[in-house]
């Protein structure tokens, strides 16, 4: 398996390699940027680069270290994650990282532990992942993944030496995505979906892997005429799958084409025709006010899908929500 290498990042990858030049390696990072742009990756290109043995100041990503790296393997690199049916970094597993931090190295050299979803820590999973921060064993490396910083309890973060990703550009994610299959073969159609990931190929991956822009455009289609069936279609879509959170992704990428819309519709509405829109939609009768009225609810919404609103509910909101 070769070393991925995300699309982009470049700054991030010169910072990095400069510390690394000057002897200057943390005890612990904190990559934080965008849900889906590529910071697992980076953070295992990173570990390579921290093992490599070719001695061109990063990872060739053809030696035997990079090779162990690439395919998880390397016994001085570990990857931990929340798991998927938690909604909440589960202080047992920080435990078990604490401990392991402390055992012996199997091979000398760097250990690096890459610690996914750092902004699902609670107060009692931070507690006990901080004195191991403040007092880390010696050659080894934290790199810590968040996709929303403001949720990281601040003495985690005091820790840790911030790494800000940016979201990729619109060619960056076009050139990511060139091989997918599932992709719409209509253009606008494309150009909808990459506009709505956000600079994201996570999250362009997983509206393709729901149908996102399918459910939107049926939503769009009978939401003037009957917004509660709109609704109706728009719950069942989220209830496609099995388990809360996924729903929950579901609704929210729904949510995101829906606002992107919006603002293409209060572009036009403003006489602002030198935007790269959507796709041409139809201004409709509703003036800039209530547009901007509507987005504000819509934004509001999605905030509200992160935390305990009832899907159902958010379903019929957004329906009800949404100007003629």
């Amino acid at each position: 398996m070769p070393l991925a290498r995300p699309i982009g990042h470049d700054p991030v990858r010169h910072w990095l390699k400069t510390a690394m030049a000057g002897g200057r390696v943390a005890a612990a990072y904190m990559f934080a940027g965008p849900e889906g742009i590529g910071k697992s990756g980076l953070a295992i290109e990173f570990a390579a680069a921290l093992r490599c043995q070719a001695g061109q100041g990063w990872a060739c990503g053809q030696c035997n270290e990079c090779a162990r790296v690439a395919r998880g393997v390397h016994p001085n690199v570990r990857v931990f994650a929340k798991p998927a049916e938690k909604t909440e970094f589960p202080v047992e597993l920080v435990r078990e990282i604490c401990d392991e931090a402390g055992v012996k190295q199997l091979e000398p050299g760097r250990r690096v532990f890459v610690v996914q979803d750092a902004d699902r820590f609670n107060e009692s999973s931070a507690n006990a992942l901080l004195k191991t921060l403040e007092e880390p064993p010696a050659g080894l490396t934290f790199v810590l993944l968040s996709a929303n910083v403001a949720e990281v309890l601040p003495t985690i973060l005091s820790r840790c030496q911030a790494v800000r990703f940016s979201a990729l550009n619109l060619d960056q994610l076009a050139q990511v995505a060139g091989a997918w299959e599932g992709q719409p073969v209509n253009p606008q159609s494309r150009a909808l979906l990459l506009r709505a990931a956000q600079g994201s190929p996570g999250r362009l991956r997983r509206m393709l892997e729901f149908g996102t822009l399918d459910c939107t455009e049926s939503f769009l289609k009978h939401v003037a005429r009957d917004p509660f069936a709109a609704a109706e279609a728009l719950s069942a879509h989220v209830h496609e799958s099995d388990d809360n959170e996924p729903r929950r992704d579901r609704l929210r990428e729904v949510l995101g084409i829906l606002s992107a819309c919006l603002r293409d519709r209060l572009a036009l509405s403003l006489g602002i025709t030198d935007l790269p829109l959507l796709k041409a939609p139809d201004p409709g009768p509703a003036g800039a006010d209530v547009l901007v009225a509507a987005l504000a609810r819509l934004d509001n919404l999605r905030l509200r899908v992160d935390g305990n609103v009832n899907l159902k509910l958010a379903c019929d909101a957004a329906a009800l929500a949404w100007p003629a």
